[in-house]
């Protein structure tokens, strides 16, 4: 007997297959994430101003006009790179900003005027690099090649002022001497420095030249479609995959057979396909869901001949499961669907087989198979209604279909009188757990296993209510319903632990709603190639 012991596979290390599945399931999202971003940054790129760049290049030189005049040098030694450096830092000062503006008649602001204007010092030559960026191409060379120009007569005017300063301290100089000084070595020597001082001053260039000059730009810079959209495309693809990833990390949902077995720690004992989608009306017959019986639903009895075999498995001399319970989790996995067509199938095979519906809080059975409910299990565990009045035969035709052939180890009509009988819920009582855990639920099973092959029972799920717990201890062996991509980690985990206390033998799970995946269903059984959409009992 297998030991309800669950095995969460937080401890296993995700392989590449689980990815895959992630990016499968989760699809979706990466494409939403990757149209929403390209489509959002086309729309905003496409409404966006163009924008337009123009450069213009200076270069630094330095001179030695002070040597070639004066035998030595009169100003401080220069430092190439700092100097470029000094100079780009003094492109966008205010003086230099107020000269463009007015040269321009530029309508902007000196702050907004000096927002479009980048200033590049080169890192391997004497090169400064101006851009100007606008939305008119025309403005932007003209900007570009103003700050330029500014610039140098800012550099110019500034080192001419510097030889100015010293060549009115020569002339102050000259003025204070006499006249037989003036006349003097000295006085001649004060006299040829200021004209070589005038000379130096009108030919000061402030070290920096115009070496290209802005033109229009024919293309805009901004918004680059291209580039944009390469962007958006890869912010997209990291946000989807991100959101996929995220989102199926919080997704507690078990999504396949194999994570169903090591979550309930047993193994899955049919994987039933997902049928329909919709509940169909009720027709004469009784029947409400295309889920029950295989009269619409051939795949399903393939399905549940699987599960009825699988029960071979668990019977041996000592040990016999000749008594199912059938529970779940929560509601509306499959539970009362399960019992219901594995009872079918079992009578299709030739055995005698009781339904007895347990769930007396919220009965479903009668309603399936279009069973009257006045009395049933409730009034027979009351005291007041004896077994062969409770128990209704079911038209088994009405839940087959017309031209099925058996199959192996099911019995022919011919050979063999295939019977289900079913126990109905009966009246709600005020009362259904202590009717379950009475000794008359006791004296009913073993009253039954004489006179039947098969004893399924549907009880409540086992998380809502404790009545699936309370028989457990008196059936021959329990099976768990869950809903692939429904039940939760929680929830099976919560399911098996309360089974394990419970005393009884848990023999497996039938994993619901098992989505075609090639030729078979799940990894063990299924019909053969039908594709179907999910139905929920």
């Amino acid at each position: 007997m297998p030991e309800l012991e669950p095995q969460t596979p937080q401890g296993t290390n995700p392989q590449l297959r689980d990815y895959l599945r992630v990016l499968l399931e989760r699809a979706w999202i990466v494409v939403l994430a990757i149209a929403v971003s390209l489509g959002a940054t086309l729309f905003f790129s496409y409404r966006a101003t163009p924008l337009y760049q123009a450069s213009a290049k200076v270069v630094f030189q330095t001179n030695s006009l002070d040597r070639t005049l004066f035998g030595s040098q009169v100003f401080a030694n220069t430092n190439e790179p700092r100097d470029v450096e000094t100079g780009a830092a003094l492109v966008k000062i205010t003086e230099v900003a107020e000269a463009v503006k007015a040269e321009l008649n530029s309508p902007r602001t000196l702050p907004a005027l000096l927002e479009t204007v980048n200033v590049t010092p080169s890192t391997t030559s004497n090169v400064i690099t101006i851009d100007a960026v606008s939305a008119n191409s025309q403005e932007a060379a003209d900007v570009a090649n103003s700050f330029a120009t500014q610039f140098i007569l800012f550099r110019k005017e500034t080192d001419q002022a510097v030889v100015a300063a010293a060549r009115e301290l020569v002339k102050a100089q000259m003025d204070s001497l006499s006249g037989t000084d003036a006349t003097s070595d000295y006085g001649v020597m004060l006299k040829e420095k200021y004209a070589s001082l005038q000379i130096l001053e009108s030919m000061q260039t402030g070290g920096f030249h115009l070496v290209q000059g802005a033109t229009p730009p024919e293309a805009p810079v901004s918004p680059n479609m291209v580039l944009n959209a390469l962007l958006a495309l890869f912010a997209g693809l990291v946000l989807g995959l991100a959101g996929a990833f995220l989102l199926n990390y919080f997704d507690n949902r078990i999504k396949d057979v194999k994570a169903l077995e090591r979550y309930y720690g047993l193994p899955v004992l049919a994987s039933i396909p997902a049928i329909g989608g919709k509940w169909i009306p009720r027709e004469k017959g009784g029947r409400s869901s295309a889920a029950v019986g295989f009269a619409t639903s051939p795949p399903l009895l393939e399905s549940f001949r699987a599960l009825r075999s699988s029960l071979q498995f668990f019977d041996n001399d000592s040990q016999r499961t000749n008594t199912i319970l059938i529970t779940s989790a929560l509601p509306r996995e499959g539970k009362t669907m399960t019992a219901v067509n594995l009872a079918i199938s079992l009578a299709l095979s030739g055995k005698r087989v009781v339904l007895v519906e347990a769930d007396l809080r919220r009965p479903m059975v009668p309603s399936y198979l279009g069973l009257e409910n006045k009395t049933g299990l409730s009034t027979m565990l009351a005291g007041k209604t004896e077994l062969t009045d409770a128990l209704q035969l079911v038209k088994l035709k009405a839940f087959t279909p017309a031209n099925d052939a058996p199959g192996q180890g099911e019995a022919d009509d011919t050979s063999l009188q295939r019977d289900l009988y079913c126990l109905s819920s009966g009246p709600y009582p005020p009362n259904p757990a202590e009717l379950l855990g009475s000794d008359r639920m006791r004296q009913l099973i073993l009253q039954l296993n004489p006179i039947m092959d098969y004893v399924v029972i549907d009880s409540p799920p086992v998380l809502v209510v404790a009545d699936a717990l309370v028989l457990a201890p008196l059936v021959d062996a329990v099976i768990v319903t869950a809903r692939i991509n429904s039940t939760t980690r929680d929830e099976a985990d919560g399911a098996a632990d309360v089974l394990r206390r419970s005393g009884g033998r848990v023999i497996g799970v039938v994993a619901e709603g098992v989505k075609a995946k090639g030729s078979h269903y799940g990894a063990y059984y299924g019909a053969h190639g039908y594709s179907h959409k999910e139905a929920k009992a």
